[in-house]
């Protein structure tokens, strides 16, 4: 009950129990350096599957630039929180909203050195909305739930993976989360903060919630621009239309009452990744680091709309995973 209370309004913090069943938790750090020329996602986490040996802490290491995904396996001890703030070790790595500590060696991969994180934006969390779930976050038994700890923030340091150096100071950074029992059974997600104007960060995220013994399609997409996060997701009434998937391209319309987002996503080959099923990191889906996302923004009058931003975010993580039909897609 204490630890509920404690880390309610800190989505970024450890939501679990020392024991757990069906259950897992992870946290997604992408990083880009400065020429864009190399990206990479760090996702620790912690796994609580119901099959026999499957409980385990890890490190997955997904590549952008060749599309390749290593996953590291660590005893379940090897896991450890901090109590009071976001501060998780898994072996001998260590992850916080500060930074990266990364000493990952084993005959797969080696990598290797610290980042520090400087001017992160999270989603906003209030009383009655704490964090990007809203007042979903207070439903009890939800599948999957979600955090955007950071839409942008500025890296500095290196990493040596393989043996290269690789200079992320003046890069920039992106982090989220995902906790419960397993992802949705369909989902498209998408992200970028690599547009031609600095600080813009664009997030979504539509997928199926099973919903006592049914299901609907909803979706939380923030975009960050001007300085403001503009939200809009199932909760706050705004209407997502026209979702078009085809082997080249994901597009949408979001809109609300005062602004509207055109979404044209260009798809790029991905990596093997292991996500959860009932807390086993059983799945397999494929995200790429290399997709495109163009985005035209604009703010609604009564008669007419008024462009305010449009550009293309490079470096983008892109998913599209299972029936696309139940989140009311259509498949070119």
């Amino acid at each position: 009950m204490f630890h509920a209370l404690r880390t309610y309004w800190k989505p970024e913090m450890y939501q679990g129990k020392k024991e757990m069943n069906g259950y897992f938790e992870g946290w997604y750090f992408k990083i880009v350096d400065k020429s864009r020329k190399h990206s990479y996602a760090i996702i620790p986490g912690v796994s609580f599957g119901g099959l026999d040996g499957s409980r385990h802490s890890f490190i997955q290491v997904l590549t952008g630039n060749d599309a390749s995904a290593t996953y590291h396996r660590y005893p379940l001890d090897s896991f450890s929180s901090a109590k009071h703030s976001f501060d998780i070790q898994v072996e001998n790595s260590r992850f916080s909203l500060n930074g990266i500590k990364l000493a990952i060696r084993n005959d797969d991969q080696h990598v290797e050195g610290s980042l520090i994180f400087k001017n992160i934006i999270p989603w906003p969390v209030t009383t009655f909305s704490p964090g990007a779930m809203g007042i979903f976050r207070f439903v009890p038994g939800l599948q999957c739930l979600h955090g955007i700890l950071s839409f942008d923030h500025s890296i500095e340091g290196v990493l040596t993976i393989n043996g290269s150096k690789i200079d992320f100071t003046d890069g920039r950074g992106y982090l989220e989360k995902d906790w419960g029992q397993g992802f949705p059974s369909s989902w498209i997600w998408m992200q970028s903060n690599h547009f031609q104007e600095p600080r813009v960060s664009f997030s979504s995220s539509i997928a199926t919630i099973p919903w006592f013994g049914s299901q609907f399609p909803g979706f939380l997409i923030g975009l960050l621009y001007d300085n403001t996060i503009y939200r809009f997701t199932t909760y706050t009434g705004a209407r997502i239309s026209q979702i078009r998937v085809s082997e080249k391209n994901v597009r949408f319309q979001v809109r609300d009452k005062k602004y509207a987002i055109m979404v044209d996503a260009s798809r790029a080959d991905g990596a093997t990744l292991r996500s959860p099923v009932q807390g086993s990191m059983s799945g397999r889906i494929i995200e790429s680091l290399t997709s495109k996302i163009s985005i035209r923004f604009y703010e609604l009058t009564k008669t007419s709309r008024k462009l305010l931003f449009e550009g293309t975010g490079t470096n983008a993580g892109l998913e599209v995973v299972g029936d696309m039909d139940s989140i009311g897609a259509v498949e070119l």
